[in-house]
């Protein structure tokens, strides 16, 4: 059995001599793994379509104990135009925060373009405080972990609320909090998150510089 869809490479590892290990997050199948056979050769067609936060056009092979990529082509390689390791680092933040959150096979549209969008913006926008903390709200609000509107009444709320309802461009032009404020707000945020996964977020000291 084969399929074709879309999907956002979340995180790679090398597999026996030559292979790889995909985490990708598809539009049609939701989070899966799948081998990518010789990707780690010199001459390999399909490295250069797997790194991480690629959005590509995949096509797989079903099989009995682990399914193989067959095809790949990138479609948006986000971050590599203009590329530095600090957007890097960015990028990797909300790929691990997806990969830890979601389950394997639970299709979810909304969360492969949620990824999509902010992935994009990462790469355009500079604001990576207000980014990262809209797209973990709207993240956990999307798995049913979040709703602002069962928070008591109190400004914090009545923020919570527009960053979990209101779209980035009106976010952006709305909201403007402290370096200070943002980075409680993502404290708590990350709290929660490796609470729900009891996983620490490995990337966020490379990012805001916390352990």
């Amino acid at each position: 059995m084969y399929f074709r869809t879309e999907g956002i490479v979340l995180s790679q590892k090398n597999f026996a001599e030559a292979d790889k290990l995909l985490t990708i997050y598809t539009k049609n199948s939701g989070k899966i793994s799948c081998l990518a056979k010789g990707a780690r050769r010199p001459l390999s067609k399909k490295a250069g379509h797997i790194e991480l936060g690629n959005l590509c056009s995949i096509f797989v092979a079903k099989g009995k104990n682990i399914d193989l990529l067959t095809e790949v082509d990138v479609k948006v390689a986000f971050g590599q135009q203009d590329f530095s390791l600090e957007k890097a680092n960015k990028i990797y933040h909300l790929l691990e925060v997806v990969d830890h959150l979601t389950p394997t096979h639970q299709k979810n549209p909304e969360i492969f373009q949620l990824l999509a969008n902010f992935l994009k913006s990462t790469s355009q926008n500079d604001d990576f405080n207000l980014i990262s903390s809209i797209f973990k709200i709207k993240l956990l609000s999307l798995l049913g972990y979040f709703s602002a509107t069962n928070l008591k009444e109190s400004p914090t709320k009545t923020i919570l609320q527009k960053l979990e309802k209101e779209d980035l461009k009106s976010l952006t032009a709305s909201i403007n909090l402290s370096t200070g404020n943002y980075l409680k707000l993502l404290s708590f945020l990350d709290s929660m998150i490796e609470n729900l996964t009891e996983r620490k977020l490995t990337t966020k000291k490379f990012v805001y510089g916390q352990n």
